[in-house]
C-alpha cells in the first residue's frame, strides 16, 4: 500500500464541526499525521484569509486551495499572499456578471473576492452572514468602479440572495455570453462564480505534479457536491456522513459526520 504523505480537506461541514469549530480529537489527529512526515492542506471556497486561523489551531503552514481552487497559495499573518498557481475569472466576464445581477436583481449582494480581499458593494444581512462565518469583514466599494480599474485578478464571484433569485441568476449565466465561466450553488441561496475549470480537484492534481507525488499518496475528505472530483483524484476518498448520498456513493470511504470524530479515526489507521 502507498503511503499516504498529503492529506487534503474541506473545511465547512468536513473538518470543522456544524458550530464552525475543530475537534480537540481533529485537532490531534492532524498534527500527529504531521508528525509522522504528512503535508495537510486545507481546500475551501474561502479566501486564504478566512482559512489562517484554522490552520493556525491545526499548527500547520502549508500552502491552500482557496475559492474552491482558483488560487493555491501561502499567506502570512499581514495577509500576504506567496501564490502557487491561480486560475481568475475573466476581467470582461466579471463586469457582465455584476452589470447583469445589479440591473436585474438589484436586491441580491454580489460579492468579489480578489486574492486576500472581499468587496462588497455594501452591507446587509447576507454580507453580514457571511462575514460571522469566515472571520472578517468585507471592503464596501462600487464594485463596477472597482472592475472597471482592477488590477488584481477575481479569483471568484459569490451571489446571495433568497433561494428563487438565485435559480434566476444561475440561469441566465448559462447563456452563451458567460461561456468560460463555471456556476454552481453551495447552498440553495448562494451562487458561486469561478473560472471555467476550476476545481479542487485540478489544484490538487497541481499540487501532485509540483511535490512529484502520485495520487495514491493523497488522503482526501470532504462533505459535498464539489468535493467529489477532488475525492476520486486521491487515492483514498473519505465523505463526511453529513455527504450527501450521491456524494458519499462517489467516495472510497465513508466516515462519521461532523460533529463526530470520523477525521480523526481515518487518520489513525494511516498514522
Amino acid at each position: 500500500m502507498t503511503a499516504i504523505q498529503l492529506i487534503v480537506s474541506d473545511i465547512d461541514g468536513t473538518l470543522v464541526d456544524s458550530t464552525g469549530q475543530l475537534l480537540p480529537a481533529t485537532v490531534s489527529g492532524v498534527q500527529r499525521a504531521v508528525e509522522h512526515g504528512a503535508t495537510m492542506v486545507l481546500a475551501s471556497a474561502r479566501p486564504p484569509k478566512g482559512m489562517r486561523t484554522i490552520a493556525q489551531q491545526l499548527g500547520i503552514d502549508t500552502t491552500m486551495i482557496a475559492y474552491n481552487g482558483a488560487l493555491t497559495a501561502k499567506t502570512d499573518a499581514n495577509d500576504r499572499l506567496t501564490v502557487v498557481e491561480q486560475q481568475p475569472v475573466p476581467l470582461a466576464l466579471a463586469r457582465r456578471v455584476n452589470q447583469l445581477v445589479a440591473t436585474n436583481w438589484s436586491t441580491a449582494s454580489v460579492n468579489i473576492y480578489s486574492n486576500n480581499d472581499w468587496v462588497v458593494a455594501r452591507m446587509t444581512a447576507w454580507e453580514r452572514q457571511e462575514a460571522d462565518g469566515i472571520g472578517f469583514e468585507p471592503r464596501v466599494t462600487d464594485l463596477g468602479q472597482w472592475l472597471t480599474t482592477a488590477t488584481a485578478p477575481v479569483h471568484k464571484m459569490m451571489i446571495m440572495a433568497d433561494a428563487a433569485i438565485i435559480t434566476a441568476v444561475e440561469q441566465a449565466l448559462t447563456a452563451t455570453d458567460f461561456n468560460g465561466l463555471t456556476v454552481y450553488r453551495s447552498k440553495d441561496t448562494y451562487l458561486e462564480i469561478v473560472a471555467a475549470g476550476v476545481s479542487k480537484a485540478s489544484a490538487l492534481t497541481t499540487l501532485l505534479a509540483d511535490d512529484q507525488l502520485s495520487p495514491a499518496a493523497a488522503l482526501a475528505f470532504g462533505d459535498n457536491y464539489n468535493d467529489v472530483a477532488m475525492l476520486k483524484t486521491a487515492g483514498i476518498g473519505v465523505a463526511m456522513g453529513n455527504a450527501p448520498a450521491d456524494v458519499q456513493a462517489a467516495a472510497d470511504r465513508v466516515t462519521t459526520d461532523n460533529n463526530h470524530p470520523g477525521i480523526q479515526q481515518i487518520l489513525a489507521e494511516y498514522f
